[in-house]
């Protein structure tokens, strides 16, 4: 089979934008879909790559990978460049025969080449990209309240309004730009991106609405996303649901007193929510934390390191006596080859990759384990038990995860 990859045209966007949709087992978009604000740009945001087979009818597009500009919350406070990796898919006529690993290749050189020392995405099928360097870095919970739940906790004092649909993208924008960052890996959201998630908010035929808190002082100061569904029946009890798309405050309080807002909703008789971080406050913050219900656990970010030198110095690492020396090997990147002291102040490279052996080390990994621990939330213990990380002795693995840990656990909460 003969094939090129190159960047995909303003022209191609919906043949290409099919082909990933057939490959991901969903329908060809619709025109509808491409009259949609966000549509065209979100293709136009970052890099697309496609491929093209050639036949005798022509060219077929075959697969595409892209990855979104983005910025990313590091351990410390930093933010730094992260190519978020999208819309990945290969037809099922083409597959094993090597696309897929073209066009992530060239995909991760390229988000390299222009600046970005990281990349994340949201495995659709886990077993695919452990073999491009990616390892599981957060996870979150879906979870159902239940009917008489209430907050016993302290919650910020303040005001409540829910936005009418005309103020709702711009207000929204504003307040996540100053609240939407409270863990390791949440990420800056463009206006494309809140359209196309607050999306039913702004239709005017659904029963989807935010609702925004003001701080005593006049500050708008966090928001939930959220949509209802009360089967109305007379003399009957149908109960009704509200689900919790998005919810951010500027401290635990102000999200707190929104959860308050939401399980008071009359007629409502079970709350769910998606995302929520593992280590999340709002089950110690109800008064039976039994109503707290975790409906699945689920990976969510998938991490990759392409600069490990820039990342390993871009973030920052806990109050620790002892040093930790990890080696890092990587196939695709040369440069990522190496040995790295961490300690309280920071990370250096002390060594360089030579003939295939590196110099003594506490810790030796992949680029897959090194990703994987990096935002604090994947423990080295974890990963050294998986056979991911080779220790010289448990000391070690116990210095790295103090150096690493990141509390509260890192979470995006944004799909890309």
């Amino acid at each position: 089979m003969t094939y090129e990859v190159r960047h995909t045209t303003e022209a191609e966007w919906r043949i290409v934008a099919d082909t990933m949709r057939l490959a991901l087992l969903a329908a060809p978009s619709t025109d509808a879909d491409w009259e949609k604000p966000a549509a065209a740009e979100s293709w136009r945001d970052g890099l697309s790559l496609s491929a093209w087979a050639s036949g005798d009818d022509g060219e077929r597009c075959i697969g595409h990978a892209g990855a979104f500009d983005m910025q990313m919350l590091l351990p410390g406070g930093a933010m730094v460049p992260m190519a978020g990796v999208t819309r990945v898919g290969v037809l099922p006529t083409h597959r094993r025969q090597g696309v897929l690993t073209n066009l992530m290749q060239r995909l991760l050189r390229e988000s390299l080449a222009a600046g970005r020392p990281i990349a994340t995405l949201r495995a659709s099928e886990a077993v695919i990209y452990g073999r491009f360097g990616f390892q599981v870095a957060g996870e979150v919970n879906d979870i159902d309240i239940g009917s008489g739940a209430r907050i016993a906790a302290p919650v910020a004092e303040g005001t409540l309004r829910i936005l009418g649909r005309d103020e709702t993208l711009e207000r929204v924008f504003a307040i996540h730009a100053l609240v939407g960052f409270d863990r390791p890996g949440t990420l800056s959201r463009t206006r494309w991106s809140l359209t196309r998630s607050l999306e039913a908010a702004l239709a005017p035929d659904k029963a989807a609405y935010v609702v925004v808190h003001t701080s005593p002082d006049g500050v708008d100061d966090g928001y939930a996303c959220y949509q209802l569904d009360w089967p109305e029946g007379h003399g009957t009890h149908t109960g009704g649901k509200c689900r919790v798309e998005d919810i951010w405050g500027a401290s635990p309080s102000v999200e707190l007193a929104l959860w308050n807002y939401l399980l008071e909703i009359d007629l409502i008789d079970s709350v769910r929510a998606y995302d929520r971080p593992i280590d999340d406050p709002l089950r110690f913050a109800l008064h039976d934390q039994r109503h707290y219900v975790v409906k699945g656990r689920r990976d969510e970010v998938w991490l990759r390191l392409l600069d490990v030198d820039a990342a390993l110095k871009a973030r920052t690492y806990n109050p620790a006596r002892e040093a930790v020396t990890i080696a890092v090997s990587d196939p695709l990147f040369a440069t990522n080859e190496g040995v790295w002291r961490v300690t309280a102040e920071g990370a250096e490279r002390v060594a360089e990759r030579v003939a295939d052996r590196f110099g003594p080390a506490d810790l030796a990994t992949t680029i897959n384990g090194l990703s994987g621990a990096y935002l604090g939330g994947t423990s080295w213990h974890e990963l050294t038990v998986a056979g991911v990380v080779t220790a010289s002795n448990d000391a070690a693995v116990r210095a790295a995860d103090l150096l690493f840990a990141s509390r509260p656990l890192p979470r995006c909460g944004s799909f890309f």
